[in-house]
């Protein structure tokens, strides 16, 4: 930590959006992905995640005469149940234990809106940070697998079937059910219908011979249009949500849907992001050629068992 610079914790009402932004890019600066927000990008994780920055903890510290972000821990609150949004720490402020107190802030936020549990993702390779949530009290739930399917593999078989486009908000009315397992926080059906309002998802789906879908595939658009240039990598299509009809044959429904799915964005690099691992779609994908690029485990921790510190 640089000499003479002592970051202390801002929380309440006293937290400030673009203070919150600064902490959490600074921290995640150096993360595997870009994590990277620009004011609206950060704007729309707050409201898509349910998240008020009032109940998010900041380290700020005194930079060139004003108070700058290094560091953040982002809390969501839906009844109950809450969810960290973020856990970032500059490099520079690294060591100091600034990680655990952000989070032991967040715990007694929590606490104060009535959440029992809180859920996060970290990436399995990420031993630092599991260790500091492992202390804390989080545990681990279970394996998420982050899925890909580079388009330079070659075309996926044709499907007999097409995809229609189907309003999202329908989509996630009539058949959000289908669901075998309950999804990551950003894939419960509040995260989803958030998306759709900010973004307009585009919904498909894959009927059934009587006219009904069987199944569905919600998609942010490709990050660019058309193929890419030469030397450059594909475009990348994100698959927001996917589900099968229980009563429908899997492999009849999930394989035509992701077929077509690549027909369509033939020239785009699919990915779907924390399926868990005990899914009955993964190995449709394994199927078709999708790779897991990476893996997550989902921890939780319960504020009863495991309560907050109390405030020094």
């Amino acid at each position: 930590m640089p000499e003479s610079q002592q970051p202390t914790i801002v929380t309440g009402s006293s937290v400030e959006v673009e203070a919150l932004r600064q902490g959490f890019n600074r921290g995640f600066a150096d993360y595997r992905y870009n994590m990277h927000m620009d004011p609206s990008g950060m704007h729309g994780h707050l409201s898509r995640s349910s998240i008020s920055p009032e109940d998010c903890a900041v380290l700020v510290v005194e930079e060139e005469g004003r108070l700058q972000g290094v560091g953040a821990a982002l809390l969501a609150v839906r009844g109950e149940e809450g969810w960290c949004g973020g856990l970032s720490i500059d490099p520079a402020y690294r060591g100091g234990g600034w990680g655990r107190r952000l989070m032991e802030h967040l715990k007694r936020s929590a606490v104060e809106r009535g959440v029992r549990r809180i859920l996060l993702e970290v990436l399995v390779t990420n031993d630092h940070a599991r260790s500091v949530y492992r202390q804390i009290g989080f545990r681990r739930l279970r394996e998420l697998l982050l899925w890909e399917r580079d388009p330079r593999q070659g075309p996926l078989p044709l499907p007999f079937e097409r995809l229609e486009e189907t309003d999202p908000v329908r989509i996630l009315r009539d058949c959000y059910r289908w669901h075998e397992l309950t999804m990551t926080w950003q894939r419960r059906a509040r995260s989803l219908l958030n998306n759709v309002e900010q973004h307009g998802c585009v919904g498909l789906t894959i009927p059934a011979k009587d006219g009904a879908p069987v199944a569905y595939v919600l998609i942010s658009p490709p990050s660019s249009s058309g193929a890419p240039a030469e030397g450059q990598p594909p475009s990348r299509l994100r698959i927001i949500d996917i589900a099968v009809d229980p009563e429908a044959n899997l492999h009849d429904a999930a394989r035509p849907l992701l077929q077509a799915l690549q027909l369509r964005y033939v020239d785009a690099r699919l990915t779907l992001m924390d399926q868990p691992a005990d899914s009955r779609l993964n190995p449709v994908f394994a199927s078709l050629g999708f790779r897991v690029f990476d893996r997550q485990y989902e921890l939780a921790v319960d504020l009863i068992e495991s309560p907050p510190e109390p405030e020094l």
